[in-house]
């Protein structure tokens, strides 16, 4: 399984549009690893997680045509995750030659609704088929794109978030962000399943703060402190193997301790892999 981490900030990037702030004027000067855009993967060549508003640079950058492109999964509906005002330019008219009649994005309900933070946009790619939805229930496992995938609930804030597990080939893959601590029944279902990680992706937005301690149990994002408290509890639930990868990613400048160099220090200490925008893993 190759996971390609095309962008890996949060709402803002850094630097941050408006932002001068000490991480966001080092980021300009350092450019290189030290710039991240808005978080988003490509998997195997084949699977899209999320689809925001930096999906259109992403492409260029990357070299990837999405008129090949047939299945998209999305975490949740903040704009940073799924922009679809730019699904209505797979219209007819706007588009021809794609390799594959529909594009289908998979998530809750959610997609199908408006909210202050999202709107589905212009719904002519719906009538003709050219965009798809599929409803996604928590826990129960589909195959998307030669994937089995499974969404869990995850803790954020908006109605239906998702993180998810991947397994391809004998991998498995575990996509945790954008998310604070998981709940009691989450960790209890992966534990029950008996599912061993090859690689464990963590939500980091907030770099070195310990949001539980900051914000209370419902924190919508993790830093260092709360993320060794999720391993140590899935390594503890035998979810772990000995050779299990284990990513940071999903940084905002406003976190403590984030700016590439720093945070890379960090990383190296406690046994992560510090990603930055174009890696790739292979597990």
């Amino acid at each position: 399984m190759k996971i390609c981490y095309w962008g890996t900030a949060a709402a803002e990037g850094i630097p941050a549009i408006f932002c001068n702030c000490d991480v966001c004027k080092e980021a300009r000067e350092k450019k290189d690893r030290y710039i991240r855009t808005r978080s988003q993967l490509l998997i195997d060549d084949t699977l899209m997680l999320d689809f925001n508003a930096d999906t259109y640079a992403h492409l260029l950058k990357y070299g990837f045509n999405a008129a090949q492109l047939k299945d998209v999964i999305v975490t949740h509906i903040h704009g940073d995750h799924y922009y679809p005002e730019d699904i209505s330019l797979r219209r007819e008219g706007y588009c021809t030659g794609m390799k594959y009649p529909t594009l289908t994005f998979h998530g809750s309900e959610d997609l199908l609704t408006q909210s202050e933070y999202s709107q589905r946009g212009d719904l002519r790619p719906v009538e003709t088929g050219r965009i798809a939805f599929d409803v996604l229930q928590p826990y129960k496992w589909s195959e998307i794109a030669g994937f089995r995938v499974v969404p869990l609930p995850a803790t954020h804030g908006t109605p239906h978030p998702m993180v998810y597990l991947l397994q391809k080939e004998g991998k498995t893959a575990f996509i945790l962000n954008d998310s604070g601590i998981l709940k009691d029944e989450v960790f209890a279902w992966i534990k029950d399943s008996g599912i061993k990680f090859d690689l464990v992706s963590y939500d980091c937005t907030m770099g070195c703060l310990d949001t539980i301690k900051a914000w209370g149990d419902n924190a919508s994002h993790m830093g260092i402190p709360n993320i060794l408290a999720v391993r140590e509890r899935l390594k503890a639930n035998g979810n772990y193997k000995n050779d299990t990868v284990s990513v940071i990613t999903h940084f905002s400048h406003n976190g403590e301790g984030v700016g590439y160099g720093d945070m890379l220090k960090t990383a190296e200490k406690y046994g992560f892999v510090l990603a930055y925008d174009g890696m790739t893993v292979e597990i």
